[in-house]
């Protein structure tokens, strides 16, 4: 019988079956758990599925794989304390009106949220989900939208009466309290998904900022578009992407017809991007033309037996305002990283564009200069603090980033190869992004830099 630490090493890696497996071993033990915190037996249900998909996000933070039981039950214990107290209210108007006999056309007519909510628009629908459907608070939601706790109130207010005129023979309190019935809160919202997707330190860039920009201002696109044929029963698509003045992140997800499950990663091998008038943005089958060569990282970050996602990341000195990003794929390859011999590769030539959304096309920035030649250029923006930075040694090099009031932000360092036909260059980010500050300092190898903010 397999031990539940080589379960959990396979399910780090990404397989879901093994996860799957370590949930039915502590599954009723978890019921246990929750039934001994909630009385409502949907609030239990509701406990448990949010700590298993809880517990699947975050599974590759855990340290030590033999307590990956009482792992889970903290992450379960803290889940039903937060139903307790975000859902109290809402219980109490469960149970208050649990009984309510309507008639049958009711329910047919609000059979489910999303048939509920399907007349409001975007916004409104959009804050509607998050406040009955993943039950956050009305802070929660203005920080998460990065608007207004007064616009979240104005846009539930709208949207109540909204239904009110959509559904005029149904009591609205039935409208609601329908959702709250046959709908299951989700605890990992769309935000936490995106954030584990993009997770900088998978890549090897630590770089907080863009999972702070990520949470807090949704600084991501969920890419619009089909799969499209790669032969042989490939099919491959961009789901979500980031891009800021330094960071290009791209989420690649492919599928198989086939069983790929004897393969444990892939990768874009021959990748090439370019901006709208065609200038060559990034070309990693061509070293001689590519200056971002080994400024790239793969991560796998999800696998089945037919599907696999990979994030691809790129830094650079500069990425193009361009509406467009073009895109042309020549090789993908799936490999197993202990079997050399063992790998496909998919010769290919396909063209795509992505349409970037107007804050990346817009995307803002505060840029600083110095007095110091060892930098080049600075810039503070919504994902972070990125500097080019002079150091012939190109080894690693520690550096830290002082705001106006004292504080100090950790900086992590990149070398730069070919940058302007010159390796003596690096590039320092750090999850720094006030962009209001005149006056900030970096810290080189002890050697204090001042920058300052350009008007």
């Amino acid at each position: 019988m397999i031990k539940i630490e080589e379960l959990v090493k396979l399910a780090k890696n990404g397989d879901k079956d093994a996860y799957t497996k370590l949930i039915l071993l502590i599954k009723e033990d978890m019921f246990k758990v929750a039934r001994a915190r909630l009385n409502n037996e949907d609030d239990i249900h509701d406990a448990v599925q949010n700590t298993i998909i809880n517990a699947y996000v975050n599974i590759t933070k855990l340290r030590n794989n033999q307590y990956f039981k009482t792992w889970v039950t903290r992450i379960l214990i803290n889940e039903c304390n937060r139903i307790y107290k975000n859902c109290k209210k809402d219980n109490e108007i469960i149970e208050k009106y649990m009984n309510y006999n309507f008639d049958e056309e009711y329910s047919d007519e609000i059979s489910d949220f999303d048939n509920i909510i399907k007349t409001l628009d975007e916004n409104k629908r959009k804050i509607f989900e998050l406040y009955y459907k993943e039950n956050l608070s009305i802070k929660e939601i203005s920080k998460l939208l990065n608007i207004s706790e007064s616009t979240v109130k104005a846009n539930l207010r709208r949207g109540r009466q909204k239904l009110k005129e959509s559904f005029k023979h149904i009591p609205l309190f039935i409208i609601i309290l329908f959702v709250f019935i046959t709908t299951t809160v989700i605890a990992v919202s769309i935000i936490s998904y995106i954030k584990n997707l993009f997770e900088t330190s998978s890549v090897g860039a630590n770089n907080d900022g863009v999972l702070m920009a990520i949470e807090n201002m949704d600084w991501y696109q969920e890419v619009d578009m089909d799969y499209i044929e790669l032969g042989d029963g490939y099919k491959i698509k961009v789901e979500y992407l980031l891009m800021d003045e330094m960071n290009l992140y791209l989420i690649f997800d492919l599928q198989s017809e086939e069983d790929i499950s004897e393969y444990d990663n892939f990768s874009i091998w021959d990748l090439k991007i370019k901006n709208e008038k065609d200038d060559l943005i990034c070309d990693t089958g061509n070293i001689l033309n590519n200056q971002y060569q080994k400024h790239i990282g793969e991560k796998l970050i999800e696998k089945t037996n037919h599907n696999m996602k990979l994030l691809v990341y790129m830094y650079t000195d500069s990425f193009p305002v361009s509406r467009p990003l073009n895109i042309n794929l020549l090789q993908v390859a799936l490999y197993n990283r202990n079997i050399k011999e063992e790998r496909n590769v998919i010769y290919t030539d396909i063209n795509f564009a992505i349409d970037l959304i107007d804050k990346f096309v817009n995307r803002e920035y505060t840029l600083y200069n110095s007095d110091s030649e060892t930098i080049n250029k600075a810039i503070v923006s919504k994902t972070g603090f990125c500097a080019i930075i002079e150091n012939s040694d190109l080894e690693r090099i520690d550096a830290k980033l002082i705001d106006e009031e004292g504080i100090t932000y950790k900086c992590f360092y990149i070398p730069i190869l070919n940058y302007n036909g010159n390796n003596n260059y690096g590039i320092i980010i750090s999850n720094y992004n006030n962009t209001e500050r005149e006056k900030i300092k970096l810290v080189i190898k002890n050697i204090v830099l001042e920058l300052k903010k350009i008007s």
